[in-house]
């Protein structure tokens, strides 16, 4: 048997709606409202903001809770906004007081909040977030073995790591505290050095055509634009097998495509210098010029001396900020691109300590993890779980002067242990959070 309704049948006009109805409390947008402590939060966006200058802003509450469906989700700006817009529960996460069909603000906010908000304001709301997970219990370290004391909650004079402890003396070493670096990867495409050049080439040689009306009388319009440029890339592109001998080779075309195109540009800015002309480029493709600079000296120089490295390597003409971050795990992804990570993981609640786009040693932060730690819940963690690369000399003094076990094996030969010690070791080496 077959039921089809058609689809004349079915119009927005005649179209039943519950909103005559309540919201369900068992949802958990309703369930999660009443669990964030948005008073608090809003605390941290009034330190960044002034109270009797600029225009009004949009309800913090609704920033705060957009901010949060934004990252439960995992959706981008756009995407955020729409959500809301079509969800009535998401609605009254934010705060609205009825249902509207408007969308809460404009995605480009979103931008505007983070810049308030920096690194520090980040650090701030997520461990408030934190501190009522202890509240509510969520966060429940295991017990060790004699210990009988239970965690004590985090002190709520303290805000993120870094800042002022509170004044509560601190208790005996309790809690598991979970160490760990890692590389957040961004959608950028893989820079092979003849991509890079081939990009370079091409938004090079679109920069020189706003000058050419204005420098018509002395140089040539098509100066900047080599012939057969584009076709020798996409050769490039299409050959399957390239040995070493040929991609030398295609990178040094590319190299002086670039070279002769930065040379014309130069050259026509000097004219229009002279003749005291301005130039009609926007403050971005000014930026670009010049990162396509630094691109081709790198590359050049890469080039001529037969090198695989350099310093501040430019792997992205749109993102120069981003560096190349070994990960030390062999395979075809033993380097990604993106910002590097310092975690602390807490009751299965992840802090990022540190983000750098630049590569460091994890080891030197482990002192300032553990502090963090410390200013947060108001005591030591009883045991610490980090990689063999966190486990220095200088690390392993620091843990043994303030009590703290570290999971792992220790220096120097290994010593004999009887069956039940390995045992113990095992168990203690593999306890999780």
């Amino acid at each position: 048997m077959i039921k089809y309704t058609p689809s004349s049948e079915r119009t927005l006009a005649l179209f039943q709606t519950p909103f005559e109805q309540k919201l369900s409390p068992e949802n958990r947008w309703v369930r999660m409202a009443e669990l964030v402590p948005w008073d608090k939060m809003a605390e941290v966006f009034f330190s960044c903001l002034s109270t009797d200058q600029g225009r009004p802003t949009v309800d913090l509450r609704i920033i705060l809770g957009a901010l949060m469906v934004k990252h439960v989700e995992g959706l981008s700006d756009e995407d955020t906004i729409q959500y809301i817009q079509e969800n009535i529960y998401a609605q009254y996460f934010v705060g609205l007081s009825s249902f509207q069909i408007e969308p809460v603000f404009e995605p480009s906010l979103f931008v505007e909040i983070r810049k308030r908000l920096g690194q520090e304001g980040s650090a701030k709301l997520n461990d408030l977030m934190i501190r009522q997970a202890w509240e509510l219990g969520v966060i429940k370290h295991k017990k060790r073995p004699g210990d009988d004391t239970p965690p004590a909650p985090p002190q709520d004079g303290v805000a993120a790591s870094g800042t002022e402890t509170g004044k509560k003396e601190a208790g005996p070493n309790q809690g598991t505290l979970l160490l760990d670096a890692t590389v957040a990867p961004l959608h950028i495409a893989y820079p092979t050095d003849i991509r890079l050049l081939s990009e370079a080439r091409r938004h090079s040689g679109r920069a020189h055509r706003p000058l050419v009306c204005l420098s018509r009388t002395t140089m040539a319009p098509k100066a900047a634009l080599p012939a057969g440029s584009k076709k020798a890339f996409i050769q490039f592109s299409k050959k399957k097998q390239k040995d070493k001998k040929y991609i030398h080779k295609a990178t040094g075309q590319q190299l002086r495509y670039v070279r002769r195109n930065l040379k014309t540009l130069n050259k026509m800015l000097n004219v229009l210098e002279a003749k005291k002309q301005a130039v009609c480029w926007t403050p971005r493709e000014w930026r670009t010029l010049w990162i396509i600079q630094e691109l081709y000296r790198q590359q050049e120089e890469l080039f001529r001396d037969g090198r695989k490295r350099i310093d501040d390597r430019l792997v992205s003409i749109q993102q120069p900020h981003v560096r190349p971050i070994k990960r030390g795990k062999g395979g075809t992804k033993d380097t990604e691109f993106g910002p590097k990570l310092n975690v602390s993981m807490i009751g299965g609640i992840a802090r990022a300590d540190q983000i750098n786009f630049n590569a460091f040693n994890e080891a030197t932060c482990m002192e300032d993890q553990i502090e963090g730690y410390k200013s947060l819940h108001g005591n030591y963690p009883a045991l610490v779980l980090a990689d063999r690369i966190y486990r220095t000399r200088y690390n392993r003094k620091y843990l043994k002067d303030n009590g703290i076990n570290l999971g792992g094996v220790p220096i120097g030969p290994p010593m004999e242990m009887s069956r039940y010690e390995k045992y113990k070791a095992r168990k203690r080496n593999n306890k999780t959070i």
